[in-house]
């Protein structure tokens, strides 16, 4: 994968908030974003105050495993898809993930999260989340790493051919394992007219780490979500 540097911040563990929740929090730009994992409210519950600063609200998406993008103005459910993109400053947008891969983006005056899981992959949304924001940073979160991901031959396929031949392994049992981090990379590096200055991952497997990180391949139904959100700060200017 050539253009855009990559920044992998494997080893960075999570902080938790006053009331026991794991996050990570990060500046993307002008953008400042978060990522929760055990202890994170339900989708669409309010984020506590010590996990957001005063003055930001949240939107977020029925999302449906689908390239569909959306874009809000206003606080609450914006509708089913899974990409939501948000301009307007102290509005942060919000996406939850078990195994998933969620992409936070930030432009100038925008920012944008994404929730990938294989069929959105293969179906591009990644980058076309990145060719409609045209980001200058992107931050990529954690998700079910190749150490765990063994999937079917047609899976495997599919999102190979929307990212690149290095995301696909082999596993220890013949199957294919899939590094949908890595896809989601690529798909960025690799996004039509889009020049990105830089792409942090932070490489946790949701599966593995069951001590930080809620996973549904690992707990099934008995799986929380965890939650990735980025916002432009309130009092951002409007470019």
């Amino acid at each position: 994968m050539s253009g855009a540097p990559v920044i992998d911040v494997r080893e960075s563990p999570p902080e938790a908030s006053a009331r026991g929740a794991l996050r990570w929090r990060d500046r993307l730009g002008p953008a400042e974003l978060l990522f929760v994992g055990r202890g994170a409210p339900r989708r669409g519950e309010p984020l506590a105050p010590e996990l957001l600063p005063a003055g930001v609200e949240t939107a977020w998406l029925e999302q449906v495993h689908s390239a569909r993008l959306l874009e809000t103005g206003e606080a609450g459910a914006a509708g089913a898809g899974d990409g939501l993109l948000v301009g307007r400053p102290g509005l942060a947008a919000v996406v939850a993930v078990a195994d998933c891969v969620p992409v936070l983006l930030a432009a100038a005056g925008r920012v944008a999260a994404v929730h990938a899981g294989w069929r959105g992959l293969a179906a591009g949304i990644v980058a076309r989340a990145a060719e409609r924001l045209a980001p200058d940073w992107a931050w990529i979160g954690p998700a079910i790493g190749p150490c765990c991901y063994e999937v079917g031959e047609e899976v495997a396929a599919a999102v190979v051919a929307a990212s690149a031949p290095e995301v696909r392994r082999a596993g220890a049992a013949g199957r294919p394992h899939l590094d949908l981090a890595g896809a989601a990379a690529r798909q960025l590096a690799a996004a039509r007219g889009v020049g990105i200055r830089e792409i942090r991952i932070l490489r946790h497997c949701t599966r593995c780490r069951e001590e930080w990180l809620e996973s549904h391949r690992r707990d099934r139904e008995r799986a929380g979500r965890n939650l990735a959100a980025i916002w432009l700060p309130p009092d951002a200017a409007h470019p």
